[in-house]
């Protein structure tokens, strides 16, 4: 059993040029069991936040997501994370219940991610899906798995594919998900390098096909290419410094009016991570982002705490 809590607060310039400021806390309480070829996992949230949290000020899109998903003002608890029951532990498994994909860099655990906000690229992978997932481990560590179910954070049944794998010199996190009520269909690249031992660079590129309405109501299908790359400078020193940009091309804003909301065309952070100690993470980031015809200017800062649990995928 583990668990952690974080807070990240945030001041940023909303349109036209009104300051604003959000925080959110959140704990969270995560728990394994295992028994031969049998491994339970569940991860659950609490959260608190001051306000609807829509661009730019944690990177999270304006999109209607059920009430249950998003934070909204006040406190909530959940949903969870994972609530699955995995059967086999070996070199196949089959995955039931709450399942987060590990598709895509950015995770919605605010120890894991780079920087206390995330990118537009968090809204073009899956989400917490009720479903099924079986998975085959192949030789060297090569994780491939299929899924299909109800994805619980857009309110529709999605299927798809994804192969993860951690190697000395890189990683992966890669998928497609279909969503073919909605008509939406992504496809993510996530690799993470290591050239050397003072530099990890992050890749997380998205392209896909959104359902838009013509003047006339009809729907078509146009489609959005983006992506985002994060330096790493000295990542196992205890204060080191994090670069990225991000950039998005949406034809006829096509992504943008699927989240209802406009999305960054380009988003640049700098900031520094300390980590006093292993359980300890705070992180500053100054961000800007350029939305339509305004620039966006933010400061966010994380702070997280967590006690140690195993490794946040793999069961074996």
């Amino acid at each position: 059993m583990g668990g952690g809590t974080s807070v990240v607060a945030g001041v940023h310039r909303e349109q036209p040029a009104a300051l604003r400021f959000d925080a959110l806390a959140q704990a969270e309480v995560g728990l394994r069991l295992a028994s031969g070829s049998l491994y339970f996992r569940l991860d659950l949230d609490v959260q608190a936040t001051t306000a609807p949290l829509g661009l730019p000020a944690f990177g999270l899109p304006a999109f209607v997501y059920p009430t249950w998903s998003l934070p909204t003002p006040g406190i909530k608890i959940g949903p969870p994370e994972w609530a699955m029951l995995q059967i086999g532990r070996e070199d196949h498994h089959l995955r039931l219940g709450i399942i987060t994909h590990p598709i895509g860099i950015e995770d919605w655990d605010g120890w894991i991610n780079a920087f206390p906000t995330t990118s537009t690229m968090i809204s073009t992978v899956p989400g917490r899906m009720l479903g099924v997932e079986p998975g085959l481990v192949l030789g060297e560590g090569y994780e491939i798995n299929l899924f299909g179910g109800f994805d619980l954070d857009v309110d529709a049944p999605t299927f798809g594919a994804g192969l993860t794998t951690m190697q000395p010199l890189w990683s992966t996190w890669s998928g497609v998900a279909l969503y073919p009520s909605i008509d939406f269909y992504s496809a993510v690249v996530a690799l993470e390098l290591y050239p050397a031992e003072a530099l990890t660079v992050s890749i997380d590129g998205s392209v896909g096909l959104v359902g838009a309405a013509d003047e006339a109501g009809a729907i078509a299908l146009k489609p959005w290419v983006g992506g985002e790359i994060i330096a790493n400078l000295l990542p196992k020193v205890a204060i080191h410094p994090v670069f990225r940009i991000q950039a998005l091309h949406e034809p006829g804003g096509a992504l943008s009016a699927f989240l209802f909301a406009p999305q960054p065309s380009v988003s640049a952070s700098a900031g520094l991570t300390y980590t006093p100690f292993d359980e300890l993470k705070i992180s500053l980031e100054g961000k800007v982002s350029k939305v339509e015809d305004d620039v966006m200017p933010g400061l966010f800062a994380l702070v997280a705490l967590r006690r140690p649990e195993p490794p946040p995928y793999a069961a074996k």
